[in-house]
């Protein structure tokens, strides 16, 4: 059953302090920035340096000319009418600034776009009249999207030259769209899948009905566990018992142990029959039973108990009764993750935490934190504190919080692995461990000269440190995009270590993360690396096969992901063709490639609905063959922040749902649950985020 949109006529754009004169951050966020008075109260974007410093006032890193000194400010504006005409005025002064409006939903199925400018040269930026040194008047309209309710006004210092400013943004009503869209109805209760089971998200593998339906009149009474499984199941029963009652299901949170009640959730440990799977997930698959007088679960291991209650809470959302019957669920994929890029720009704790829970509700069991970049260090050091960002407007974990948030995430089940990278990617540490690069490396071959063996010892111990910091299972490592590796210095070293005149550069390379996976194994843990830099060069250093592989792309000369399984490398993926890079789309016509429309939601069903399709670059994506797909072992969702900013995080939340929806039901390999994303797209928006999501 369908009911129609929401028609209610709004009062008009609700956005606080746009000329700034109260100084507010109500409403609005910002990333390197700051109040000032410049002829009246302005925002600043970037940072201001005295004389020939490279340090800006309360700044710890090198900022002058580095990628640090970009800025943002952005501010929501709520009240939004669907089909709607707005215009967006701003008063900007500086050079290199992008300013705007962003409408997430401009298009159905999250097409979004900016209104602004410039749109030439986007990532260079507007400079204003007397060389930036005079204000600007600019405006931009825009017409809302069939579903919009929000916009988000915004101006970026896009270049490394701030700072700019920025002293006005309103944004008001002009009146109705000439050409009105239309989006689909709304539901107020979901169809069935396929199968007769409720929908969910990733779909249930299998559903045998067996007659009649349950409907408990007052919603679950309580969650019981078999006593036997108290120590492995108490805390699942608990998150379960408080999720059912947090979307209204249960009368209460409610944890007992004993036998099943009527009307309740009862939890045990056992086998769990997946129809001989060749590959299967033990400690993840669950078995689900509605009967008369409850649900009854038997789970695989704690993850399938909590996941079995993911599935209840989202099969009984808007449900008055569920079919009788028994789901079998599981998966073949070790590896199904969200991976975030930390190292370009902080995101708050509450964040990660929302997150961590969306991961959980949709059976995603890994968050990579991505916490070295050229920008600084994200994570509190003791090895190399000179490159940690304690900068305003910036900032860094300590790590007490990071323990605190790899604890909620076990909780949940979500492994948290960080990722330091080295030796590229280093535009930071070179210039504030100058003593330890390359002699003469600079820009994208600047580096850790890792020939010093001070140096890769050195790397193995801020390696082992964050590894320690997470208390994670895995380290990764980096090992991307480093394009210094023809040093003289890495050559003599390679051809001393090995006694091999023919040694290569690329031997030297990967020799590095040999003896870094070593330092790591020796903590117990494993090591993970990018693979664009492996490309068969090689011809005395084979690289350790126990280091695990994350493709993102056939780039640089790299081996195919098909021939790096040939060669015994086991993979997960973390495609380049799904990125979602977080740059404004200012071009109606323009590719999802590069802005925060990537990956349109429609290409990523129709292409990478399977776990096992790996990105190849510029070309198609290709499938593994079949006898590849055991040296495969999951699939990544990437956002990468090459804007250092500009989504703020409550945007980044809108944008990045039905892309994370659909990596949950490809990564998951279960058969999807509709013929189209169109369809799906009504799933997602249905079952919405997870129980206690932005909550902090």
């Amino acid at each position: 059953m369908k009911s129609p949109l929401d028609s209610r006529q709004l009062s008009g754009p609700q956005h606080s302090d746009p000329d700034f004169s109260r100084r507010s951050w109500e409403g609005t966020q910002g990333v390197h920035a700051q109040f000032v008075d410049l002829d009246g109260p302005a925002i600043q974007l970037g940072f201001s340096f005295d004389g020939d410093s490279r340090r800006a006032a309360g700044h710890n890193l090198p900022t002058r000319g580095t990628a640090v000194s970009r800025g943002m400010v952005n501010k929501l504006v709520t009240g939004v009418e669907p089909n709607t005409e707005y215009r967006v005025e701003l008063q900007i002064r500086g050079t290199g600034l992008i300013w705007g409006i962003f409408d997430a939903e401009h298009r159905l199925h999250y097409r979004g776009l900016a209104a602004g400018g410039p749109r030439a040269e986007r990532y260079k930026g507007q400079q204003t009249p007397g060389n930036g040194t005079e204000w600007e008047a600019v405006t931009a309209t825009i017409t809302t999207g069939p579903r919009t309710t929000e916009l988000n006004a915004f101006c970026i210092m896009a270049e490394n030259t701030g700072p700019g400013y920025c002293r006005r943004m309103d944004v008001t009503r002009i009146g109705p769209a000439a050409h009105p869209a239309r989006a689909p109805e709304t539901w107020s209760a979901p169809p069935p899948a396929p199968n007769g089971f409720p929908v969910t998200i990733p779909a249930v593998r299998r559903f045998e009905a067996a007659g009649g339906s349950w409907a408990p009149a007052d919603g679950v009474t309580q969650v019981t566990v078999d006593p036997s499984c108290r120590r492995q199941l108490g805390d699942v029963a608990g998150l379960v018992a408080a999720q059912l009652a947090e979307a209204g299901l249960a009368r209460g949170a409610v944890v007992r142990f004993g036998t099943a009640v009527p009307d309740g959730v009862h939890l045990t440990l056992g086998a769990v029959d997946t129809a001989g799977a060749a590959r299967v997930q033990a400690h993840e698959a669950y078995s689900l039973r509605v009967a008369g007088d409850g649900v009854h679960v038997v789970a695989g291991g704690p993850a399938g108990a909590l996941y079995a209650g993911a599935t209840l809470v989202q099969a009984l959302k808007g449900a008055g009764a569920l079919p009788q019957g028994t789901v079998t669920d599981w998966t073949d994929q070790p590896w199904r993750g969200l991976q975030v890029d930390s190292g370009r720009r902080y995101y708050s704790l509450a964040w990660l935490r929302d997150h961590i829970r969306d991961l959980a509700y949709t059976k995603l069991n890994t968050l990579f934190l991505r916490v070295k970049d050229s920008e600084g260090l994200r994570i509190e050091s003791d090895v190399l504190p000179g490159i940690v960002d304690n900068s305003p407007g910036g900032g860094h974990w300590t790590k007490a919080e990071v323990r605190e948030l790899v604890e909620f995430a076990r909780r949940h089940h979500v492994s948290v692995i960080p990722e330091f990278d080295v030796p590229g990617h280093s535009e930071m540490d070179t210039l504030v461990y100058s003593e330890f690069m390359f002699p003469g490396g600079a820009g994208e071959a600047a580096g850790w000269d890792y020939s010093r063996p001070q140096v890769r010892r050195l790397l193995a111990d801020v390696l082992r440190e964050t590894g320690e910091t997470f208390d994670s299972p895995f380290v990764h490592v980096g090992g991307d995009e480093f394009f210094g590796q023809d040093h003289p210095s890495a050559l003599s070293w390679i051809r001393a270590a090995t006694g091999d005149p023919s040694a290569t550069p690329v031997d030297a390379y990967l020799q590095l993360f040999n003896e870094l996976a070593a330092a790591i194994r020796a903590d117990g843990r494993g090591t993970i690396m990018w693979n664009d830099m492996i490309n068969g060069k090689n011809k005395a250093v084979a690289l350790d096969k126990d280091i695990l592989i994350a493709y993102w792309a056939q780039i640089y000369e790299s081996l195919s992901a098909e021939d790096l399984i040939a060669d015994g490398h086991q993979l997960i993926g973390s495609s380049s063709d799904l990125y979602h890079d977080l740059w404004p789309p200012l071009n109606p016509d323009d590719v999802p490639n590069m802005t925060i429309n990537q990956p349109l939601p429609e290409y990523q069903w129709e292409t990478y609905l399977n776990p096992y399709v790996y990105s190849r670059g510029w070309s198609e994506p290709a499938r593994l063959t079949p006898g590849a797909e055991s040296g495969s072992h999951g699939q990544l969702f990437p956002i990468w922040d090459d804007a250092h900013g500009w989504a703020p995080e409550q945007l980044l939340t809108r944008t990045l749902l039905p892309r994370l929806r659909v990596h949950a039901q490809s990564a998951w390999n279960s058969p999807p649950p509709a013929a189209t994303f169109a369809e799906f797209d009504e799933h997602l928006r249905f079952l919405g985020h997870a129980p206690f999501f932005g909550t902090g």
